[in-house]
């Protein structure tokens, strides 16, 4: 009788355990994977559809871009369901409306990107060689995606604003050739507290603020801007109420063509307070229908979270005549 080769049979043992060993661990995988699958699926809502009225309404009126029309009818059912839930309404936007980024009504846009060091900036080209106007709330230590813009199309009028001269005043004169103005924008000229950034980071400071309208009207001296940057840590959302129908800016004839912007959340002692603003916000631009808002990405950055959209007013003729097809 031939012996056992006891190599081979520990090969063999080996082999089984390895075996059983791969199994186990695909197999707790695969339960692990349909557990976040039914998690996930289990937080989706599903989305309120709009009654044929509602969609009839908007069809048939004729002061209504076709590009707000598509960006409505998509976007507005998604977020039905999370109306009043602003935690809820906050967290889930940029996913529920991402598959409204594509919009066919959205090719009579050229957008083009623009990246300085942590983000992409989208810019809406003009369809003719003109002058352009372009202002940035909060340099932030970085003016490369204004340079590439720049170097895309030279024909830009820059003006800056941020509290710190620090690094901010040289790089926006002396790195760009715009004008640099050591203010904060936000709703009302006064001494308030600000978010600036400094070279040891973030930290609170009061500073000088100027109103919106007063830095556009007195120092910009222009009534159409054609690109607004805004990353100002929370002082975003006194400006962009400037913004809707019979606000401020619409009374001084002031007309904002595009805005790349950050919306902030946790700046304020009150948790919830950004978060009803941005809630408050959007649904005011739903009821305006002079924007459309695109391309949303949701940040986390450290203990920061924010929301980034790029909105193109797609209403006023002056705006919709330069950038529109």
């Amino acid at each position: 009788m031939e012996p056992y080769s006891y190599n081979l049979l520990d090969k063999n043992v080996e082999t089984r355990r390895s075996s059983v060993f791969n199994f186990r661990n695909f197999f707790w995988a695969f339960v692990f994977l349909v557990f976040l699958y039914i998690i996930v699926n289990s937080r989706k809502v599903e989305e309120i559809p709009l009654s044929q009225e509602e969609i009839d309404k908007i069809d048939s009126d004729s002061s209504i871009s076709p590009i707000f029309k598509s960006f409505y009818k998509c976007v507005k059912p998604k977020l039905l369901p999370y109306k009043g839930d602003y935690k809820e309404f906050w967290f889930q936007y940029t996913e529920v409306t991402a598959a409204c980024d594509n919009l066919d009504a959205y090719d009579s846009l050229d957008i083009r990107p623009s990246r300085n060091r942590d983000e992409i900036k989208y810019v809406l080209f003009p369809r003719t060689e003109e002058n352009l106007t372009m202002i940035t709330l909060g340099i932030g230590h970085d003016v490369s995606a204004e340079i590439g813009l720049k170097e895309l199309y030279p024909k830009i009028e820059f003006f800056g604003a941020d509290p710190s001269p620090e690094q901010n005043k040289n790089l926006y004169e002396l790195n760009l050739g715009g004008k640099y103005f050591q203010y904060s924008v936000s709703d009302r000229n006064r001494m308030s507290e600000s978010v600036v950034l400094e070279k040891e980071g973030y930290k609170k400071e009061v500073t000088q603020h100027i109103s919106i309208d007063s830095f556009i009207k007195n120092i910009v001296q222009k009534s159409r801007i054609d690109i607004l940057w805004i990353d100002i840590e929370g002082n975003e959302y006194p400006i962009l109420n400037q913004l809707h129908q019979n606000e401020q800016l619409d009374r001084e004839g002031i007309k904002i063509c595009q805005m790349n912007v950050e919306m902030h959340k946790d700046m304020s002692n009150d948790p919830n307070f950004e978060m009803q603003q941005f809630h408050d916000f959007v649904w005011k631009v739903l009821e305006d229908r002079k924007y459309v808002l695109m391309k949303p990405f949701f940040v986390k950055y450290l203990h920061f979270r924010f929301v980034r959209l790029f909105i193109v007013n797609v209403s006023d003729k002056e705006c919709t005549d330069l950038y529109i097809k």
